[in-house]
């Protein structure tokens, strides 16, 4: 999906979030911890994952994988330029 959305921006699940879609460049594992260079058209971003990070990617699913518990996003659909007006 690149070039999908890429970029580096507040997001409004928690306060404070934010979300950087990008494509990884380099993964380092350190003695802080492990972090991500995300690259994307017009910038680049470090990250710290920590155990609490949250990586998301999309995937295949189908209807019986949705139970009780299991976190899900969804995005709405496009809407054409004449649903706009």
């Amino acid at each position: 999906m690149r070039g999908t959305g890429e970029g580096h921006r507040p997001w409004d699940l928690e306060p404070q979030a934010t979300m950087t879609n990008a494509n990884v460049e380099a993964a380092v594992t350190g003695v802080s911890g492990q972090t991500l260079t995300m690259k994307y058209k017009g910038g680049e971003k470090t990250l710290v994952v920590t155990p609490e990070t949250v990586v998301v990617a999309y995937a295949p699913g189908d209807k019986a994988e949705v139970k009780p518990g299991t976190g899900i996003f969804i995005s709405p659909p496009r809407r054409s330029p004449t649903e706009l007006c």
